[in-house]
């Protein structure tokens, strides 16, 4: 009986966040700057431009101490790496620019940022049937 309302409590206190398909919100009333964390995020997401950095180049870009900035990619604070070979990772560029487009407006407008949360949403596996599509007559995949 008191495990019960011990998780009973629990849930009450903590305030489940729910990843929508249209931005991040949570269990309060919208945020007003949900719609911009979100087109941050799709910012990243259509970009053509898939240029990686390696481990000093996306610590510093993040202006970070390498250890520091594995301290945050394990604590999920920093998108998890992209491995390049079999000895060798590195972090999209639009990645790292959207976490810092992100605290940067978190700060100026002095609303909190659940760093964790947008890191997860912005790193979640996107695929679409697009992504699966046969190629055309006459063009090989390399």
């Amino acid at each position: 009986m008191r495990l019960n309302q011990k998780q009973t409590g629990h849930e009450q206190r903590v305030k489940p966040l729910v990843v929508a398909m249209n931005g991040i919100t949570g269990t309060r009333a919208a945020n007003p700057l949900d719609h911009a964390y979100t087109a941050l995020i799709q910012r990243a997401h259509d970009t053509k431009d898939f240029s990686v950095l390696r481990l000093p180049a996306s610590a510093k870009k993040m202006g970070r101490a390498n250890s520091t900035w594995w301290q945050d990619v394990k604590n999920g604070k920093a998108p998890p790496s992209i491995r390049l070979g079999e000895r060798s990772v590195g972090w999209l560029s639009a990645e790292l620019d959207a976490i810092l487009a992100a605290r940067a407006l978190a700060s100026r407008t002095n609303m909190p940022l659940d760093i964790k949360q947008f890191v997860s949403i912005l790193t979640a596996p996107r695929l679409s049937s697009t992504d699966f599509a046969e190629p055309a007559d006459g063009v090989e995949n390399a």
